[in-house]
């Protein structure tokens, strides 16, 4: 199968410029769901680049694999400062960043010390199929950004489009140096139970902590507006569960989903053709 190449786009998205508070839409709920997922991504995408880079000195030098992982090394990195960025815009309007990331930041240092690097790299891979996952009905399902700020759509949809050319990049490192098929697969299975629960429970309490930021902990019709958001429409987190469920096949294979056509149509939006080396986002 041949897959969108991996590129490493070094953007600017201005997040000093003045941007609404509540960006999309204007709902409150709904923003802050995104705001908090960007207050998690820093020291993600640091521990993503972490583990995949335990593992290459195991991948030889010129090989196809290499080239993919320098790419999605260079693409985190990327994401990592813009995303840094993002978040400084939040603190900058008040709300708790460093509160949260400090809780991010405790996580990844728990890992560091204590969890073998294996462990580490399966993580890793479902994190990354949960973002790739994500990224795809944000592709998928233009409604997801209906009514944002043109600004944060942008970052939004950048990030989108690389996490889904790399999708497969860290599963395959895992595959390449994982070797015995039973231990890999239930590695893989039994991560993914625990990153399932550990992101759903971060993803959500950082939403509550910057809506009580806002003063809105008691709006009602925001969080069923949000719940609508997720659940019905545009309903990705309904939409991603045959794609999660999909995880536990033992063949399974993150471009067995192929949805390169969504990539092609994103490069098209952004003035960049598919055959192109280099994209303009």
């Amino acid at each position: 199968m041949s897959k969108p190449d991996i590129r490493r786009r070094d953007l600017d998205f201005n997040m000093k410029d003045a941007i609404p508070v509540h960006w999309l839409d204007g709902e409150c709920h709904i923003t802050r769901h995104y705001d908090a997922m960007s207050i998690m991504f820093p020291e993600g995408e640091r521990a993503f680049i972490e583990s995949v880079s335990l593992y290459r000195d195991h991948i030889a030098p010129g090989t196809p694999l290499a080239e993919d992982v320098a790419g999605f090394v260079g693409q985190e990195a990327i994401h990592r400062r813009e995303h840094q960025r993002y978040n400084a815009r939040l603190a900058a309007q008040g709300a708790p960043v460093a509160a949260l990331e400090r809780q991010v930041a405790g996580q990844q240092e728990f890992a560091r010390r204590y969890l073998p690097d294996s462990v580490r790299l399966a993580i890793t891979v479902c994190l990354e199929h949960f973002t790739a996952m994500l990224a795809d009905q944000m592709l998928r399902q233009r409604a997801c950004m209906k009514g944002a700020d043109p600004r944060m759509r942008r970052i939004w949809g950048w990030h989108a489009v690389e996490e889904t050319e790399h999708k497969g990049v860290a599963f395959d490192v895992f595959a390449h140096v994982i070797r015995h098929p039973v231990k890999r697969y239930a590695l893989r299975c039994a991560a993914m139970l625990w990153v399932t629960a550990i992101f759903t429970l971060l993803a959500w309490g950082f939403t509550f902590s910057l809506v009580k930021h806002d003063r809105r902990l008691t709006d009602w019709r925001g969080w069923g507006r949000l719940l609508r958001y997720h659940f019905v429409s545009p309903g990705a987190l309904v939409r991603i569960v045959p794609h999660w469920l999909a995880w536990f096949s033992p063949g399974f294979h993150p471009w067995q989903h192929d949805n390169r056509e969504l990539v092609r149509e994103a490069y098209r939006e952004y003035d960049v053709p598919w055959d192109e080396g280099r994209a303009r986002l």
